[in-house]
């Protein structure tokens, strides 16, 4: 009887039932997605539908660009018929143009397109277009024309993951978080380019992100993977940075068995500096301090130089290279540039040790032109040296005496050391005469006491001497 009552009852209210809304919880997502047991079914002919628990929700499966365009007609997906979310999944386009019903997506606020594959992303979407999150993850696109997302005012998410972009598309908006996570393809330098432009982006999934280095460095000649944080951290470089200097990114770099990081370069020319930059930030390989007033290069033994390999400081002040003798620099460096400074005396010798013909794709160079040589005979070393370097001092032909106009490649020994061998010469016949007129001396007097003794009688010129009070030793 109560089984009876009952079933009664569910007969009664199931009008009810058919009367309540939609359940939305669905749809209530910060992005709208929707899982392939959504889709319209197999033996469906229209291959988009709109969801019967989502409002304003919408769903294209398996579709093309014929596929896509009837699939929005006959599933009453239209610029009047109130869709706000809509979820496109395994479309295949070469070429997706987001014009392609632009009516539609201007009244969208939630486009997600997955799981498909799409090659690139061109055209332009509607001006006013009120899509706030718009997901185009997983779906092999190589490329995003730049213009493509450019009207998008009220984006504030945008996923990119799991694609094989290079770089990243522009956006207009401000504060977007942006997750460009699993992308095989992008380049770091693109990557920084973004983080320096647009500063704003927030991005997550950090820990998935990555990019790939520069082919440039050395004999590394495959590029590497580059975690997103190594990227970031290079970033905020230049809020480390020197005073007055610039700090940026040089190349990223990974070595056998370790793993990728960034090298640094800092540019500090033109600045009045009348001394090195110290401390360099770490990773630094090329420093600048061009057109400054520094005369001394003794901070080149701070720790902080350690890996600096390439340093520019022309047009200074400074007088000699005898700092870097002992320093890590002059084992190290590809580039020692000091042309138009004062160097009048080029010490060699702290280059003595240095391996210039090594293995290597950089050659190492030094820079010394219109520099004030003071040139002599010990000027003759410095052009030895030179003449045994050319190939590695590029400006040799700009490096000339200050005291005559003459290249120190082409000084002659003759003629800078003709005073000193002269002059030597001359002590020579002086000391030969001198010990010629003591010989003749002692003989002399030899003589005149062997006459006094035998005969009792000095000779000429000896008994025309005035007497002195030593002879009465010889009496």
């Amino acid at each position: 009887m109560h089984f009876f009552h009952l079933l009664i009852c569910l007969i009664l209210i199931s009008p009810i039932w058919s009367l309540l809304p939609p359940d939305d919880s669905s749809c209530n997502n910060q992005c709208f997605h929707q899982p392939p047991e959504a889709c319209p079914s197999a033996e469906s002919t229209c291959r988009c539908r709109r969801l019967p628990n989502c409002q304003k929700a919408a769903i294209c499966c398996n579709v093309n660009y014929f596929t896509l365009k009837e699939g929005l007609a006959c599933g009453n997906i239209t610029a009047v018929g109130g869709i706000e979310s809509l979820h496109i999944r395994n479309a295949t386009f070469e070429s997706f143009n987001v014009k392609l019903s632009n009516s539609v997506w201007r009244n969208l606020r939630y486009m997600t397109i997955t799981d498909g594959n799409i090659s690139r992303i061109d055209g332009e979407f509607a001006k006013h277009s009120r899509i706030s999150c718009l997901n185009l993850s997983s779906n092999h696109i190589n490329a995003i024309e730049d213009r493509a997302l450019g009207t998008l005012y009220n984006l504030s998410i945008l996923d990119l993951s799991h694609n094989n972009l290079t770089e990243l598309p522009s956006v207009r908006k401000e504060s977007v978080t942006l997750d460009i996570s699993n992308n095989t393809n992008l380049i770091c330098s693109k990557l920084t380019n973004t983080l320096i432009s647009r500063p704003e982006i927030i991005f997550i999934s950090e820990n998935q992100t990555f990019c790939i280095t520069t082919k440039d460095y050395d004999w590394f000649q495959s590029a590497d993977i580059l975690p997103f944080s190594q990227v970031k951290a290079g970033h905020e470089l230049q809020k480390n940075c020197h005073r007055n200097c610039t700090c940026k990114i040089d190349r990223y770099v990974s070595l056998q068995g370790k793993s990728s990081t960034y090298q640094v370069a800092v540019n500090c020319s033109g600045k009045k500096f009348l001394s090195l930059p110290v401390p360099l930030p770490d990773k630094t390989i090329s420093l600048d301090v061009s057109h400054n007033n520094i005369t001394s290069i003794k901070e080149m033994s701070d720790p902080s130089y350690e890996n600096l390999r390439w340093f520019f400081a022309d047009d200074n002040q400074i007088s000699s290279i005898q700092p870097l003798e002992g320093t890590k620099f002059i084992s190290n460096f590809d580039t020692l540039s000091l042309s138009r400074n004062r160097i009048k005396i080029f010490e060699t010798y702290v280059l003595d040790n240095v391996e210039f013909q090594r293995v290597s794709i950089n050659i190492r160079n030094i820079y010394l032109g219109y520099n004030k040589i003071n040139c002599d005979c010990n000027t003759m070393k410095l052009k030895a040296w030179l003449l045994s370097k050319l190939s590695h001092i590029p400006d040799h032909d700009n490096i000339k005496c200050d005291n005559i106009n003459v290249k120190v490649t082409e000084l002659d020994a003759s003629k800078m050391c003709q005073s000193s061998q002269d002059w030597t010469d001359y002590i020579y016949y002086i000391i030969t005469a001198e010990v010629v007129l003591l010989v003749g001396l002692i003989t002399k007097v030899s003589y005149d006491y062997w006459v006094f003794k035998t005969a009792g009688y000095l000779p000429w010129p000896a008994n025309k001497m005035p007497r002195l009070p030593c002879d009465w030793l010889c009496e």
